[in-house]
């Protein structure tokens, strides 16, 4: 290579070189000079601009990633892809339900489909509201029952948990459950705003396909249950409802020793036979409950309160009554009865017939306890095969929320808002064809439903950026109400 070979090489080099040091650096510190701002200010201000995402501030809307929207055209059967790439802070992801959750299925879609997000496990529930107090966590999946409940403190329940979990000695007078001021700092405020309804949990009561356990309340005979932690706020309310005693329930709980953290554990204590039962509130995709009904013979007890064959233990009187009318097989035909007698006779028909529908009183009850729950019958065949001699399991559900903190910027609100309502069905059906199994009817059908999406807790407030986005869609509306006065 000669000398001007090198020479036109070194020119071009330097050029593309100056080139970017004037549109990265030399540019913005002339624009903040005509600006008025400082020399040093400039130069600052034009380094950490192009390394913001490096900052170490807590806030997580300072990182940065290129988040692709690709759009794809079609023109006589030839795709274009326009590759369309901004850059969006990540949001910190909670996910409550732990590994191999539907949560973190429906995480893993999120992030690469609607928005980036940087998924971190979480406890429980609860202890992701807390997380969102702390600014620890930007968005998750929160229960609707959890989340209305702590906004309107009006659960003794659950006002025990959060006593009990900040180990509050409520022997002293002024840790009364009713004094204001403890309620005040058991209940900080909350800095959430919704964005719309998700996907539905389910109630679950597990046994060894051997055990005798046969209906919920065999539970308080001598057992030893197993409860996620995330799940026992539910698993404490049902019993209640149930009208079993604290002290009862501190027995089958082992005074809260059964309380596991994750799945992993409940899973492996129950394997190991060290619990006779194990109640978790899910989602039927759950990764570990298929891998546990894979490794051991489950079977799934009612939840809901069912009736016993003894429920009609009257009819015995109605059998009498029917015998004495009919004779004793004496070989002399009775005589007819009289009208006195048949009258007497249809009150009693009418009366044995008359018996409580139990499963509709209870779910009265249930009422009084949970706001946010409703009656749901589970196709057994969504998990690996089971020793119920039925396909369905009577039990609740209960939805969830996707809930966002407050401080994200209305217009980023608004944006993940549009890409959530447009990803409705594709997050159930994407999901659905990655873990299908053919043994199993595993499809998912009460997901991401569009018209539900605004039908929460009135008390659970809307984001601004989606009231907008729900305005254009339709699915809000303001109503003038306009009255004549004579």
């Amino acid at each position: 290579m000669d000398f001007s070979s090198k020479n036109i090489i070194i020119i071009i080099l330097s050029i593309i070189v100056l080139s970017f040091a004037y549109n990265e650096y030399i540019k913005p510190i002339i624009t903040n000079l005509l600006q008025g701002k400082s020399f040093k200010n400039s130069i600052t201000e034009s380094f950490s601009s192009q390394y913001s995402s490096l900052s170490s501030s807590k806030s997580s809307l300072s990182n940065t990633v290129q988040f692709d929207t690709n759009t794809y055209l079609r023109d006589y059967n030839k795709p274009i892809i326009l590759n369309n790439q901004i850059a969006l802070p990540v949001l910190i992801y909670a996910n409550p339900s732990g590994n191999g959750s539907y949560s973190e299925l429906v995480g893993t879609y999120f992030r690469h489909h609607i928005y980036p997000i940087q998924p971190i496990q979480t406890m429980s529930n609860i202890d992701t509201l807390y997380k969102f107090i702390n600014n620890e966590v930007d968005i998750a999946f929160i229960s609707e029952e959890i989340l209305a409940r702590f906004i309107k403190r009006d659960c003794k329940y659950l006002t025990r948990i959060l006593a009990d979990a900040f180990e509050v000695d409520t022997t002293k007078s002024e840790n009364n459950l009713d004094n204001p001021n403890l309620l005040d700092r058991l209940y900080p405020e909350l800095n959430i705003e919704a964005i719309g309804i998700g996907f539905n949990i389910d109630f679950y009561l597990v046994v060894n396909n051997f055990s005798n356990i046969i209906e919920f309340m065999d539970i308080t005979k001598g057992k030893s249950i197993g409860i996620l932690a995330d799940s026992y706020y539910f698993f404490l309310k049902i019993c209640m409802a149930y009208g079993m005693s604290m002290d009862i329930l501190n027995k089958i709980t082992n005074n809260g020793e059964n309380i596991d953290q994750t799945m992993e554990t409940l899973s492996e204590k129950f394997i190991e036979n060290k619990y006779d039962a194990i109640f978790l509130v899910l989602h039927p995709k759950n990764l570990q409950l298929l891998k546990l009904s894979l490794d051991k013979k489950l079977r799934y007890i009612h939840i809901q309160k069912r009736a016993k064959m003894d429920s009609r233990s009257n009819l015995n009187n109605l059998q009498n009554l029917k015998n004495t009318q009919q004779g004793t097989g004496s070989s002399i035909p009775p005589p007819p009865p009289s009208s006195n007698t048949q009258a007497i006779y249809s009150q009693s028909v009418m009366d044995d017939l008359k018996t409580t529908n139990i499963r509709e009183d209870f779910n009265s009850i249930i009422k009084k306890y949970f706001q946010h729950i409703n009656p749901r019958a589970v196709d057994l065949n969504k998990f690996h095969k089971s020793g119920n001699t039925y396909s369905y399991l009577d039990t609740y559900s209960t939805r969830m929320i996707l809930v966002i903190r407050e401080g994200i910027p209305k217009e980023r609100v608004s944006y993940i808002t549009r890409n959530y309502i447009d990803n409705l069905e594709n997050i159930r059906d994407k999901i659905d064809r990655e873990n299908f199994k053919i043994e199993i009817n595993n499809f998912s059908s009460l997901e991401f439903i569009y018209e539900e999406l605004v039908s929460f807790d009135k008390v659970i407030p809307l984001a601004d950026g989606a009231r907008d986005v729900y305005k254009d869609e339709g699915l809000i509306y303001n109503e003038s109400d306009e009255k004549c006065l004579v």
